[in-house]
């Protein structure tokens, strides 16, 4: 028998992975989105590459297509991450150190990312750009959205810490799901080898640019389907366990 406070126990832990559930199925909505719309676009062309006022043109034809190219998916996708790893953290006991390394991890790196990202503040200035009157205003609008790609467009250096920090995060995490005992063996394997991908296409992204096409096709696509399957996987076996939550606590 449970008494009242093991079943406000249960409760909260059914609510901590319902919630859980939900935001991994969310994260792989926004990334299978990124996906879908990277294979239709025709402008996968290395980051840093364009000019301000090239993109300031982009925004104009397309406000969507340019916060999506400048990364707003990865805020939404990244935002998602924040309950999910919470509620990863709470269901590993025995690895709840580890675990809070990763968390931690990865708030440092969304914040930086969050902070340097230019899709915002890019479609302000295109804003403005599309309104200036006199060639002047117009320089003055493009040195500033060349000092803002150079701080925080993805896949270039200013971008890279907060993007390396949440792979960085992701693989321990799934580290510690392949110690645990929680989830699935399996389901933690595709974490690893699908965030190692994205970490090193990450890496030669930003620092090979040259390769962007050919680490993009290979190892940015592939760690991303690994990831879709990582969320599906893990979703699932939340919603599992807030339905077995009850069950557990009377096991104890």
């Amino acid at each position: 028998m449970l008494h009242n406070t093991d079943s406000d126990k249960v409760a909260n832990f059914k609510m901590l992975y319902l919630i859980g559930g939900m935001a991994a199925f969310l994260a792989m909505a926004a990334n299978l989105l990124d996906i879908v719309l990277g294979f239709g676009s025709a402008d996968v062309t290395a980051y840093g590459s364009k000019s301000a006022r090239e993109w300031f043109a982009l925004f104009n034809a397309s406000r969507f297509h340019g916060l999506y190219m400048l990364g707003v998916l990865n805020l939404v996708y990244q935002a998602c991450l924040a309950p999910l790893y919470y509620v990863l953290v709470q269901a590993h006991r025995r690895y709840r150190k580890l675990a809070t390394v990763a968390l931690a991890l990865f708030f440092i790196g969304f914040a930086l990312y969050v902070e340097r990202s230019a899709a915002i503040p890019m479609a302000v200035l295109a804003d403005k750009f599309a309104a200036a009157t006199t060639d002047a205003e117009r320089a003055i609008l493009a040195t500033a959205g060349e000092r803002i790609l150079a701080r925080g467009e993805d896949f270039t250096p200013g971008a890279f810490p907060g993007l390396i920090m949440g792979g960085i995060a992701a693989l321990i995490m799934s580290f510690v799901m392949l110690r645990g005992g929680v989830f699935g063996k399996v389901n933690a394997w595709i974490g690893l080898v699908g965030f190692a991908f994205l970490s090193l296409f990450t890496i030669l992204a930003t620092f090979k640019p040259e390769l962007y096409i050919i680490t993009f096709y290979g190892f940015g696509m592939t760690g991303g389907m690994l990831a879709l399957a990582w969320f599906a996987l893990t979703g699932r076996r939340l919603f599992r366990l807030a339905r077995t939550a009850g069950q557990e606590q009377e096991g104890r």
